[in-house]
Parts: C-alpha cells; structure tokens; sequence
C-alpha cells in the first residue's frame, strides 16, 4: 500500500471516529442499581444547562422518586445521591462533549455506578435525548 493511500485511509478513520458517541458503565458488584425507588440529584453550583432539572424529570418518567438542590435539602428517605461532572466546548454556540452520572450511597464519596457519555466532537447536543438515554443506562439491571 502507498504512503499516500495509508495517509488518505488514516484520515478517513480519524474522521469517522472524532463524531463518534461513546457509552461506558461500571457498577461495583453486588450492587443493582434497577433496584432503587428514590434518588436525589446534587445539583451543582455552575450548573448553566439545567441537567440537574433534566436528570430529576429522567428519573421521574421511569417511576422513581427524585428531587433535586444542594446536598444541605438531601432528604433521609434517599436511597442513593446522583452526582454530575459535565463538561462542554463553544463552536458558535455550546455543546456538551461529556456527561458522567455518579450514584453514591448518601454519606459516601465514592461511587458505586457509574454512566458517562462522551463525544469527541459535538455537532449538537439534545439533552431531552442525551440525558434519559444515559439514565436508562446507569439505572439498568446489574448483569
């Protein structure tokens, strides 16, 4: 093969995979997280897109019971406090390249589910799709 077909080739693929949207969980063993019925959302301090509204609507259309605010109103029926960690970049006009949802006992800090979505280059972004979709996926049954 040429030099200059392996660069063209190269560059297709380099193409191909920057639009692409990557899905990834963990979830430490034991844990289920299809079995929780009440989850609160930390919402956080810079938070200019309203995800913790968003995530709080997510997790109500799946039937479970959410609210959302600083962890000072975290409620003593909540099963599990739901983090965030987004990230975006500006392209004439802003888009999100990263989502991570966090489930951690109340008290706790570390995780034990965990979902993140990233896209390395982001057209667009429409969080009523983006956000249900990593919700279902953070909040599927443990395999």
């Amino acid at each position: 093969m040429s030099p200059s077909l392996r660069l063209l080739l190269g560059s297709l693929l380099l193409f191909f995979l920057a639009g692409c949207t990557h899905l990834d969980r963990t979830v430490q063993p034991g844990r289920n997280p299809a079995e929780l019925r009440e989850i609160f959302v930390a919402r956080n301090l810079s938070d200019n897109h309203r995800l913790a509204e968003r995530i709080t609507a997510a997790l109500r259309e799946r039937g479970l019971r959410a609210e959302s605010g600083p962890l000072t109103l975290l409620p003593p029926s909540a099963e599990a406090v739901l983090h965030y960690e987004d990230r975006w970049t500006w392209d004439f006009g802003a888009h999100m390249t990263h989502l991570r949802l966090d489930l951690h006992d109340p008290g706790q800090r570390r995780p034990f589910a965990t979902a993140t979505r990233v896209r390395h280059v982001a057209n667009s972004t429409d969080l009523d799709a983006v956000i249900p979709a990593l919700v279902d996926k953070l909040l599927a049954p443990a395999p």
